[in-house]
């Protein structure tokens, strides 16, 4: 039945604020709660010993006259309910504080737009750009979902999420994409709780059903190892340097375990060691390591001597010396990705392969390849760099299991 309190400061890790609030920590049974005082302090300033603010700051009566008056009516409710063998409950601190803080105020009014307006300018001042694009995205959609009408998000319950999962539904959106916007919509929801513009009871994502976006299925992606080589040896014209340099990405992250765009944009001559490729994957900070295949070697010696080829160092002429921000690089990443995969898609339709093809597709094609060959899921998943099995069998999924298959028709 122990209940104590204390101040303390809730610094933030690899912050680079230097005032930091004051919590009020309340301990029950070992279960802890920070409730908000609603001052700041530098560590500095604070004194830890004395659970004050130090005379340096400007403002050290008025916080330490609240501390100290916080403190005794805490005190005294936790004495008031002792006589009645009874102690306050967490709830009942924290309103107490909250009153002694001018903390019931209603919260500030925020409209939905203006909250994804600010998240994203944030996000791109921390240099987040993909989470950035992201809730750009997202924003997006409900804009248009909305009419361009933005509303307050006090007014803004389930019923308001079940329109947009159903507008979408009826655009075609595919689950993958559904999938995206909602969850994007429910990280936008708990940073504005955060934020306190709003409280955590107003919370409609509580009661909204994701168990359909868990495993959501994607559609077949992965060609076989004979279209493989159509590509390979199509003709192009070698006046038509940009359909080469697409189809040599393409068939380079086939031939390199399926090595995605972004590592392949930004590999350099010095990731080639005596015949193997070095490289850290760039999504999960992975190292790989492994010999080329003769393929992929083959692509290389036709980029060594290539006129215009990056000033930087990069193997492939995507990035150069001016891309000098990690937006540009970004911009020009997304710029060459789309050009590649529109040609390769068209250069697949020219060769009579029905499936799109994009990068993406090169990566699935490896996997499934060697599955089909009897590749174990744990070898291929370890060369995709795949945490999980699951997510292996997602890339699998479309051939079935090739291995199991011809086990069971040579039993039976």
């Amino acid at each position: 039945m122990a209940i104590s309190t204390k101040f303390v400061l809730r610094k933030k890790r690899d912050s680079e604020e230097t005032q930091f609030p004051i919590m009020l920590q309340i301990i029950i049974d070992r279960k802890n709660l920070l409730v908000s005082t609603r001052k700041i302090c530098s560590e500095v300033q604070w004194q830890p010993k004395f659970q004050s603010v130090a005379k340096t700051h400007p403002k050290h009566k008025e916080i330490n006259l609240l501390l100290r008056t916080i403190e005794s009516e805490v005190d005294f409710m936790i004495i008031s309910y002792g006589k009645q063998n009874k102690r306050p409950s967490f709830d009942e601190i924290k309103a107490l504080v909250k009153k002694l803080t001018g903390g019931q105020t209603e919260p500030e009014k925020k409209k939905l737009f203006v909250l994804f307006e600010e998240h994203i300018a944030r996000l791109k001042s921390q240099n987040r750009l993909g989470s950035a694009e992201s809730h750009n995205s997202t924003l997006k959609s409900l804009k248009h979902f909305m009419n361009q009408k933005d509303q307050d998000i006090l007014s803004i319950g389930l019923p308001f999420i079940n329109r947009y999962e159903q507008w979408l539904i009826d655009k075609g959106c595919t689950i993958v994409t559904r999938s995206f916007y909602l969850r994007t919509f429910r990280t936008l929801w708990k940073v504005g709780i955060k934020e306190n513009y709003y409280p955590e009871t107003h919370y409609p994502f509580k009661d909204f059903s994701f168990s359909k976006y868990n495993n959501p299925r994607t559609k077949k992606r992965a060609i076989t190892k004979e279209q493989i080589e159509l590509i390979a040896g199509a003709e192009i014209d070698p006046e038509n340097d940009s359909l080469i340099n697409s189809r040599n990405y393409f068939l380079f992250s086939f031939y390199c375990r399926g090595l995605n765009f972004t590592d392949l944009a930004e590999l350099k001559w010095t990731n080639i060691v005596d015949g193997e490729l070095h490289y850290v994957r760039s999504k999960t900070k992975e190292e790989f390591r492994f010999r080329l295949h003769p393929s992929a070697a083959q692509i290389l010696e036709y980029y060594k001597d290539l006129k215009g080829n990056s000033d930087a160092g990069f193997v492939f002429p995507i990035l150069y010396k001016r891309h000098a921000t990690i937006q540009s690089v970004r911009d020009r990443k997304k710029k060459i990705l789309t050009r590649v995969n529109k040609q390769i898609k068209e250069l697949g339709i020219a060769l009579g392969i029905m499936k799109p093809l994009t990068t993406y597709v090169a990566r699935h094609s490896y996997a499934t390849t060697l599955r089909r060959n009897g590749i174990s899921k744990e070898n291929i998943g370890r060369s995709l760099g795949h945490d999980s099995l699951k997510t292996t069998d997602i890339y699998l999924e479309d051939i079935g299991d090739p291995v199991l298959d011809d086990l069971i028709n040579s039993t039976i």
